[in-house]
């Protein structure tokens, strides 16, 4: 368990590359594994911040987490939809108590940041119905959605995380409704169920002391427009959707989502320390 946490800034620097890396800012973070931790034990990993949307009104950061080696990469986001907030709240979580050692973590912790700042589902039009996106719309959705494809063709990472929230919670009678997402589930659009799915759901479940905090597996129907269909399709990459229950209280429901994304962290193969997590 990480007991001191030291954190400096030892590099700030403007990266000119394009516009959804544009104005990065890198730190490196040191970590003590105990009081005791003499100077050869101590590790550490390098965040940096980037932007995406910059100079554009939907402009928001996302932070580069990386270890010792660069593979495996993950790549997760919240925010989507700006009224599931648990989503954001659990990357924001991650952010501040994870120590990456082994392989690349990047985190869009508010994707769809006009709708996070307003509590709204979405400002214009359902962000996850504007995929793969125009970069010449006037409309902004359209405009993000194009620029996380490039992002995510940039980074190609070896798997995606996408945190969401549901008004309807999971029971056994919806286990063959592929048109509807439910609270407690992880989503593929992928069957049958690949094997890095199944065994991530059965893995944080066993984490999950509560029998009605438990995560099922659920496929939903292709769409053309969701953001999860398009990074399988496009870029072959694996792509699951976290859903929590917007019942349950909002502590419960942020560390239902950090549980599951250590989990798929744990079956991708990333390394890492975080505290643990309890109920």
């Amino acid at each position: 368990m990480i007991k001191n946490i030291f954190i400096f800034v030892v590099l700030a620097a403007v990266l000119c590359s394009n516009t959804a890396n544009s104005n990065s800012k890198i730190s490196r973070n040191e970590f003590s594994i105990s009081d005791s931790t003499s100077a050869s034990e101590k590790f550490y990993h390098l965040i940096s911040e980037h932007v995406i949307g910059w100079n554009d009104v939907y402009q928001t950061p996302y932070f580069v987490l990386k270890g010792k080696t660069e593979n495996p990469k993950m790549l997760i986001h919240g925010g989507m939809h700006g009224d599931e907030i648990a989503s954001f709240m659990a990357c924001d979580s991650i952010m501040k108590n994870i120590n990456l050692l082994e392989g690349t973590l990047i985190i869009i912790p508010r994707l769809n940041i006009l709708a996070d700042l307003q509590n709204r589902r979405f400002v214009n039009i359902d962000l996850n119905h504007a995929f793969p996106g125009d970069q010449s719309s006037d409309i902004y959705e359209f405009r993000l959605a194009y620029e996380l494809m490039w992002l995510v063709d940039s980074i190609k990472p070896d798997i995606i995380i996408n945190l969401h929230e549901a008004l309807t919670k999971y029971d056994s009678e919806f286990q063959n409704d592929s048109e509807k997402a439910f609270g407690q589930i992880v989503i593929t659009c992928i069957v049958p169920f690949e094997e890095i799915l199944v065994n991530a759901v059965n893995n944080m479940n066993g984490k999950i002391p509560y029998s009605d905090f438990k995560f099922h597996a659920h496929y939903y129907s292709f769409r053309e427009y969701s953001s999860l269909d398009n990074f399988v399709s496009k870029f072959d990459i694996n792509s699951y959707t976290v859903e929590t229950y917007r019942g349950f209280k909002i502590d419960d429901r942020v560390k239902l989502q950090q549980i599951a994304v250590l989990q798929f962290m744990d079956e991708a193969g990333l390394k890492y320390e975080y505290p643990e997590i309890k109920f």
